[in-house]
């Protein structure tokens, strides 16, 4: 996530990197969505204590989009001008059914408790959907098919930009793609501080 933030950085947005809980630079056990809103409204109230911000706008990928995705449908604690979403799953049977990755079978199972396949499949809450969103998919996506953002963006009838050479992950060439995108649907909110 470095190439996004320094690039939302560089174009005056107050930027905020979160490693959740069980990944690289971070403790804990990952729960594949259980504890990561809690997580990210605590993180988001100790910035706003020391950083004044106005708006705020989510941005993740992969399972940090999905994650930004459930905290956006439960609440942060603050009032969210929007979310990126980049490659994120969104119903979480379908993932997993439709999936050219194994791994991913292999990490679901062994994480997912039975409640989880529903309520951690953002696709299962579209109805009265509130925060302005934006999905992104990579059309050679093989791992979450663009398919996910897809159907969750016409749900919400949100933005949706599709990135016809990209797989799941988002080379440097794409990044500035997506923040591009990003900043087109949200800038009023990115630009305020």
């Amino acid at each position: 996530m470095v190439r996004p933030a320094e690039a939302l950085q560089a174009r005056g947005a107050a930027v905020v990197s979160l490693s959740m809980r069980g990944w690289r630079g971070s403790g804990g056990c990952d729960d594949y969505g259980r504890s990561h809103p809690a997580d990210l409204r605590a993180a988001l109230g100790d910035v706003r204590a020391r950083v004044p911000a106005s708006s705020v706008v989510l941005l993740g990928f992969s399972m940090g989009g999905l994650m930004a995705l459930l905290a956006a449908r439960q609440g942060v604690g603050v009032p969210l001008d929007g979310v990126v979403a980049v490659s994120a799953p969104t119903d979480l049977r379908r993932v997993y059914e439709t999936t050219g990755y194994r791994g991913l079978r292999r990490y679901y199972d062994a994480v997912l408790t039975p409640e989880q396949w529903v309520s951690c499949s953002p696709a299962r809450f579209t109805r009265g959907w509130r925060v302005p969103t934006l999905n992104v998919v990579g059309l050679r996506d093989t791992i979450c098919p663009p398919w996910e953002g897809q159907s969750f963006a016409a749900a919400v009838r949100g933005g949706l930009v599709e990135v016809p050479d990209m797989g799941h992950e988002p080379g440097p060439d794409h990044w500035p793609v997506i923040v591009e995108a990003a900043l087109a649907r949200f800038a009023p909110a990115l630009a305020q501080r």
